[in-house]
């Protein structure tokens, strides 16, 4: 009972930010220079791919900044090394209703964002509402087309990437680089 008052909450909070009226501009890869990433902590594996996808993007002058999820018994056997890394820990972190505590995700939240890439897999409160709280030019989310709970989201975002599986990191974020580096205006 618990949890669906939750949900119910937290459905409310993202139906009320999703009001909000904002600008969408898309642009090449090359005219970008603010990234903002949204995670969970998961395995190192996709830590790794993270990790060089962002140092790639740095090494062409753009800055980057990440905000990660650590559920609670999730255990890291790994260096989360990027300095411009916030980690949420649910127990500590969150409101509640589940909602991030505004101190914690404020550096995060307060940056406009020429590309926000959200990397959680999609139906995500933490994804979608710091996706919401986020300035950003252009907001990117993977879909999978066989969850039909994630279709839901596709107000929220503004270019989606549609998969029939679980979200393959590597795959999705090279996804992001190529078709942004078709935009020609």
């Amino acid at each position: 009972m618990l949890d669906f008052v939750k949900n119910f909450q937290r459905e409310r909070i993202i139906r009320q930010m999703k009001q909000e009226e904002r600008e969408r501009k898309i642009e090449n890869i090359s005219q970008i220079n603010e990234i903002g990433v949204i995670f969970r902590v998961g395995g190192e594996y996709e830590w790794n791919v993270l990790y060089h996808f962002v140092k790639a993007m740095e090494n062409q002058k753009k800055h980057v900044s990440m905000i990660g999820l650590q559920e609670e018994g999730t255990e890291i056997n790994y260096i989360i090394t990027h300095s411009q890394t916030i980690i949420c820990h649910e127990k500590e972190d969150f409101n509640f209703w589940g909602v991030p505590k505004t101190d914690v995700i404020e550096d995060f939240t307060e940056k406009h964002y020429d590309l926000l890439i959200d990397t959680t897999q999609q139906p995500d409160f933490f994804g979608q509402y710091l996706s919401l709280k986020s300035e950003a030019d252009l907001k990117v989310a993977y879909i999978d087309t066989t969850d039909a709970d994630a279709e839901k989201t596709t107000a929220l975002y503004d270019l989606m990437i549609h998969g029939d599986k679980e979200m393959e990191i590597k795959e999705y974020l090279s996804n992001i680089i190529n078709y942004l580096s078709m935009i020609q205006k």
